[in-house]
Parts: C-alpha cells; structure tokens; sequence
C-alpha cells in the first residue's frame, strides 16, 4: 500500500469541489476513482489540507497508476487553486493496525 501525501494552502475562497477538480483525473467520479482518498481541513486555518491518497500498487508500478489518479495538468490546475504547498511525498505502508474513525472515551478524573 502506497500512501501520498500533500499538506497545501489553499487560496482565499477556494472550495473542496474546485480543489479536487483541479487534480481529478477526466471523465473520473469520486465513486469512479480508483484510490481511497481522504481530505481534510486544519482545525486551526481552514485554507489549509492534508490530502492522503492510498493506492494499493507496488513501489516500482507507482508510474504506471499516476494517468488514472491524477488530470494530465494537474499541476498547472492546482496552481490555480493552491496558494502553496509545505509537504509532497510518498510512503510505503510497513505496519497498520486499529480500527478505523477510533475515538477513545473522555477519561474519567
């Protein structure tokens, strides 16, 4: 399992539906694509998001999945939309364990 991961700002305005539209690759819907993905806004400042994308393809055929997972501009269309980005990068999964969405319970003083 292959995770990437991207931390941007996005510009003043700039909606979840614009941003993914800007790296959804054509013809594709959100039930269509072909990876989990999960966005998600800063509690803190709401421009910015963590983008995690899981794609479950070995190291070496990461290449040869990227025309389904992103617009062939993609770059160019996020620089409409992305103020800046802090961190892009990709990981392999070495261990997971937990249920998904956990919350531990309040402790109790």
């Amino acid at each position: 399992m292959l995770r990437a991961i991207y931390v941007r700002t996005l510009k003043p305005g700039v909606t979840d539906e614009q941003f993914i539209e800007a790296w959804m690759p054509p013809g594709t819907t959100l039930d269509s694509y072909p990876a989990r993905v999960s966005i998600s806004r800063s509690l803190t400042d709401e421009r910015q998001v963590v983008s995690v994308l899981e794609v479950d393809v070995p190291a070496g055929h990461l290449a040869d999945a990227l025309p389904g997972l992103v617009h062939p501009d993609s770059a160019q269309r996020l620089s409409d939309v992305v103020e800046s980005t802090q961190l892009e990068a990709v990981y392999e999964e070495k261990t997971s364990f937990g249920k998904p969405g956990f919350v531990s319970p309040p402790t109790r003083s």
